[in-house]
């Protein structure tokens, strides 16, 4: 019996351990509203921290396709801007052999026109000319006589040098031309 009184004893809350075990029931009931809120304001914090993810990616993702399209723009530019100075290069060469070839054909020409006897009196020839006219003039005085030859000689003398320097300029080579600059 004894057993039983104490089972009752235990079963029978006492006046005291009732308003304890309201307090209990109302710090449980605190305690697991406090738990709720705080799994709420995990999932929030869960959700919030997905979404923050999602547009960090996105972020750089959109970054990274912009620095290639970007980069490959740059490029594509940087391709015809060479394209278009290789074309504007190759004219001017194309311009350039043409004119050194024009001017070569024209001295080609001027050469074998020389050479066939058909350019006009050149220097040469026209000292001869007025040393063969002066031979022909009879002098009226010695002092006109003696300036006949003067003349004949000094022209003669000027002939040689200027031949003198054809040889000298022809045996030197050819000075070449700066690049870069054309000839007019």
């Amino acid at each position: 019996m004894e057993n039983e009184e104490n089972k009752h004893e235990t079963t029978e809350p006492a006046p005291q351990s009732n308003s304890a075990q309201k307090e209990g029931t109302l710090t449980l009931e605190t305690f697991v509203s406090e738990l709720e809120t705080i799994k709420a304001s995990i999932q929030k914090r869960r959700s919030e921290t997905t979404t923050l993810k999602i547009l960090f990616y996105t972020g750089l993702a959109v970054l990274l396709f912009g620095f290639v399209y970007t980069s490959q723009t740059l490029h594509r530019a940087q391709n015809q801007n060479l394209e278009s100075t290789l074309s504007f290069l190759q004219t001017q060469v194309n311009h350039t052999l043409l004119l050194l070839e024009n001017k070569l054909q024209r001295e080609i020409q001027d050469l074998e026109a020389k050479m066939n006897g058909e350019a006009s009196p050149g220097f040469h020839k026209t000292i001869q000319n007025m040393n063969q006219a002066l031979d022909q003039l009879e002098p009226q005085t010695t002092s006109l006589g003696i300036l006949i030859e003067k003349v004949q000689r000094n022209s003669n003398e000027l002939s040689q040098m200027v031949r003198t320097l054809q040889n000298q300029e022809e045996a030197a080579p050819p000075t070449p031309t700066p690049s870069g600059h054309e000839e007019k």
